[in-house]
């Protein structure tokens, strides 16, 4: 072999060589980079909810703080009515409850009034609520209501949403002395209004603030039902198995989801109220688009590859120009 085939055969070595070390070196440290950038999206993810659930505990504390100051004055109005109405027998199937409010000196805009026979509304003021069978929210919630029924005594709930305006809504029960109707009236309150509109508009708020966030909502309900505070067309896409065994485990709950072309990532993060509360446990869900969530380890991927490419031109480039000097060496 002479000296011009051994220089080629030892350049095309040390290319080979070479570009084997560059391409090696661009993919350790693409791993390594692209491993960095995951962590740092999956931490700022955590944060942003973590940061999302504190601020939303935060604001339901305000808001049973502000609740206790102001639920025995309701109670105690509501327990003044139904002994006047318990007290005077008549057809409760057949009164006019509307009237039976004005006498009682309480507005129909913030009280309601229901009559209950074998779990059945067949008298009310609330008319969307005419003929409602109890027996849709469960077996439990039939068992109290007739253990209420059978001990003739008042009884105060605590704080509800309803689930057809969404408002918090206070009840308390109280027997017919015959046993054979069970009256309920139930209390809106304007304080309670505002802190639910105050509420609903921060959820509104995170969502805009944040452009990967679709929704952030605010779920209440039991084993039984479930109900959105905000109702919006991307509910009816959740899984439903997501919603519910949220609420039967009492536990954070999270699944990916398509629409169409759209990939979200749901999470429930369940919160459970203190007992001495008169407020029901929620569930905080936080739903974000992760349609292009790779977009930016595909960067580095593409970074990575023209650095390499790049870098590897070059090298062509200076081992082709000092090819040529040594021939014209020769």
């Amino acid at each position: 072999m002479d000296k011009s085939s051994k220089r080629k055969s030892i350049f095309r070595m040390l290319f080979v060589k070479v570009t084997l070390i560059v391409l090696l070196l661009n993919v350790i440290l693409a791993v390594i980079t692209i491993q960095d950038a995951i962590n740092i999206q999956l931490q700022s993810e955590q944060e942003l909810r973590q940061k999302i659930r504190n601020e939303i505990i935060g604001i339901s504390d305000f808001q049973v703080s502000a609740l206790k100051t102001f639920e025995k004055s309701f109670y105690d109005i509501q327990k003044e009515a139904l002994d006047k109405i318990t007290n005077q027998y008549r057809d409760l199937r057949s009164v006019n409850l509307n009237n039976e409010l004005r006498a009682l000196g309480l507005d129909s805009t913030f009280h309601d009034l229901y009559i209950i026979e074998d779990n059945i509304v067949v008298n009310t003021t609330y008319t969307p609520d005419w003929g409602l069978d109890f027996s849709a929210f469960g077996e439990e919630h039939i068992n109290h209501l007739n253990k209420i029924l059978r001990s003739k005594t008042f009884h105060a709930e605590r704080f509800q949403f309803e689930s057809s305006t969404k408002r918090l809504k206070s009840y308390s029960y109280k027997s017919s002395p015959d046993g054979s109707f069970l009256i309920e009236i139930g209390s809106y309150s304007e304080v309670a209004d505002k802190i639910m509109e105050m509420f609903i508009n921060r959820l509104k708020q995170i969502t805009a603030e944040n452009k990967n966030i679709v929704s952030v909502n605010y779920w209440f309900g039991n084993t039984d039902y479930q109900f959105p505070l905000i109702d919006e067309p991307l509910n009816r896409y959740i899984p439903d198995s997501l919603i519910i065994q949220s609420f039967n485990e009492k536990a954070d709950q999270e699944s990916n989801f398509n629409i169409k072309k759209q990939e979200l990532n749901a999470e429930f993060m369940y919160i459970e109220q203190d007992p001495s509360t008169r407020l029901p446990d929620f569930a905080l869900s936080i739903i974000i688009d992760i349609t292009n969530k790779n977009d930016p380890i595909l960067k580095i991927v593409k970074r990575q590859a023209l650095f390499a490419l790049s870098f590897l031109l070059l090298l062509i480039g200076a081992i082709f120009i000092t090819i040529r000097s040594l021939k014209k060496h020769q």
